[in-house]
């Protein structure tokens, strides 16, 4: 069977009452999943103390709701600042860094001969902006195109 007949890589293909009941299946199972990691990430809150920070600060001082929230707001927007301060610096710095830029382009003499190709395909290849290169057991290599990822076209180098 062809990769291009699956399914998979063919969505529309397929029924949408199918899709619709697979799409439940599948939100079903991670949701069984994840509850089956709750009674350790229960056990993990619990030893990093949570548990223990809720009873003190909710259950046993009432008289200090307001506060210990205003605190507690307090320091979610000091980690909001300092998260935007360190983001904004990594933009100011990395925003308009290409470093392929420095990057040299292979020789085409070179290519062909680690490919095992003719110079012609070689050109082709260093033109190309996307293509697909299979390396089967034989030790050939099958490039085609990859402006349509389903494109059939296999041509021999």
């Amino acid at each position: 069977m062809k990769a291009e007949a699956i399914v998979i890589h063919r969505p529309e293909r397929q029924h949408p009452a199918r899709r619709l009941l697979f799409t439940t299946a599948t939100l079903m199972a991670w949701m069984a999943w994840i509850s089956l990691w709750l009674p350790l990430a229960t056990l993990l809150a619990w030893a990093l103390g949570v548990r223990l920070g809720y009873v003190e600060m909710v259950v046993r001082e009432h008289g200090h709701g307001g506060q210990d929230l205003a605190r507690l707001l307090l320091l979610a927007a000091l980690c909001a600042v300092v998260m935007l301060a360190w983001s904004s610096y990594n933009y100011l710095r990395f925003a308009h860094v290409d470093r392929r830029r420095r990057s040299r382009a292979v020789d085409r003499r070179a290519m062909a001969g680690v490919l095992g190709v003719q110079q012609e395909t070689a050109r082709w290849m260093q033109r190309a902006p996307r293509m697909v290169l299979e390396f089967p057991d034989g030790g050939d290599v099958f490039h085609r195109e990859d402006d349509d990822a389903l494109n059939e076209r296999a041509v021999a180098c």
